[in-house]
């Protein structure tokens, strides 16, 4: 394991250092005490040219005994952003991919404890290190009242941590992917596991069952079924993480704080398009609802294939339930007849048939829907969006393919468009638009 301190070039003071398991040692630096609190460690030792002559000499000889290999790296002062610069390039030059690092950020010199914080955080994300802990010896808080003072050892590392879960934060409210925030869930619910050696079985139910480990779940799932397109999956999901993430809150107030400080963001993204199995058997309309709000959930995160994809398959649903169909949403064959009637629909639209097909006869067809209100309006909508799903999922290899600005103009036309049926009497709501039609 390999140990990154900084020597400063002030009056080192003989501190006795104490952890939080009790341990404690005294010496004038704490990368000292860090030597003998954790051993077979290798040292790199960060100095400026006044902190070597001052101190690293005497540095070196504490801890020879204690640590296999230990080297100074020359650093600049810092006074200026260049020289940070050098300093940043010096640590991650310093550690090899994968290593395990502890970081002693006690005795930097000015700006240096931030600067070698943020090279953790860099070096676990490019060279993958595994960061065992971040090191601060509280000098300012010691006790006087003793000789020497005492001064209690800070370990910083969940703060870097607080990184991951402002990446994974990130990339949930730009793409609504919550995998990160389910995987760092996950990790901190690992690590209050029990040992099932000598923990009952109520006992381990009860860490099995718990709502952080049960929200982590919903969100994975959530987060595929958005990402594969698959509504009634990801609404089901949803309505699970909407009903029990005020008990994961509750139950991670000092487990996973960030995690607290998110929840009401995570609630208020999935509670539009949150709308259980049950339901979505019951109340058709309310699905439809739902449903299209999913389409606009897309749209504000710019997956336009998604988007799309539901959208041609959401209208066909629509027209099931205005015909009479919505017991057969989910049944293949009553889908295609409603395609099937719809595409016909699209046919007369074009001009291209007057009549039945002779191959037509005897099949059956999907009463009423000639009798849909603005039936050729929908028909139309319905062959734009079929145009430009296959225009997307044909990667634009084809005559007369949509450039990808064009594309996202269209996909925003043919919202505005769908925003416009009704369900009976009542307008379906959807995510509200901007003037110029964009979802805001």
């Amino acid at each position: 394991m390999k140990a990154i301190t900084f020597l400063g070039a002030t009056a080192a003071y003989e501190t006795t250092y104490v952890l939080d398991d009790g341990r404690e040692h005294t010496a004038p630096f704490f990368g000292v005490a860090l030597a003998r609190f954790v051993p077979n460690l290798t040292m790199r030792v960060f100095v400026t040219k006044e902190a070597r002559e001052k101190h690293f000499e005497r540095f070196q000889a504490l801890v020879e005994d204690y640590v296999d290999d230990v080297q100074p790296v020359d650093i600049p002062d810092g006074s200026n952003d260049a020289e940070l610069w050098k300093v940043f390039q010096k640590v991650v030059e310093a550690v090899e991919p994968e290593e395990s690092v502890i970081f002693d950020i006690t005795h930097g010199y000015r700006s240096l404890p931030f600067l070698s914080f943020l090279s953790a955080a860099y070096l676990r994300t490019v060279k993958r290190v595994r960061l065992e802990a971040v090191y601060y010896g509280n000098f300012e808080a010691r006790d006087r009242s003793v000789e020497p003072n005492r001064a209690p050892v800070i370990d910083l590392t969940r703060f870097v941590e607080l990184l991951d879960w402002m990446i994974g934060a990130d990339r949930f409210v730009r793409f609504g992917d919550a995998r990160d925030l389910a995987q760092l869930l996950n990790a901190q619910h690992e690590r209050i596991k029990p040992d099932p050696r000598i923990t009952d079985k109520i006992a381990m139910s009860a860490w099995t069952n718990s709502p952080l480990r049960h929200t982590a779940n919903h969100l994975t799932r959530a987060s595929r079924a958005l990402r594969l397109v698959r509504p009634a999956e990801a609404m089901d999901a949803s309505e699970r993480i909407r009903a029990q993430l005020p008990e994961a809150v509750q139950s991670s107030q000092d487990l996973a704080r960030p995690f607290t400080l998110l929840s009401q963001h995570v609630l208020n993204s999935f509670a539009p398009i949150a709308l259980s199995e049950a339901e979505q058997k019951r109340d058709p309309y309310r699905t439809l609802r739902v449903e299209r709000a999913l389409i606009g959930w897309y749209l504000e995160r710019n997956q336009t294939f998604q988007a799309v994809a539901l959208a041609r398959e959401w209208l066909i649903s629509w027209i099931m339930v205005q015909v009479g169909m919505a017991e057969e949403l989910m049944d293949k064959d009553a889908r295609w007849r409603a395609e099937r009637a719809i595409g016909k629909q699209v046919q007369r639209l074009q001009a291209k048939i007057a009549d039945e097909r002779r191959d037509d006869e005897g099949l059956p067809d999907v009463a009423n829907i000639a009798d849909i209100a603005d039936i050729a309006d929908i028909a139309q909508l319905f062959n734009q969006l079929g145009d430009l799903r296959n225009d997307l999922m044909h990667a634009g290899k084809r005559k007369g393919a949509l450039a990808s600005d064009c594309v996202e103009q269209q996909v925003q036309k043919l919202w505005r468009k769908l925003q416009t049926l009704i369900e009976g009497d009542t307008p379906l709501r959807a995510a509200s638009t901007n003037e110029d039609g964009g979802v805001v």
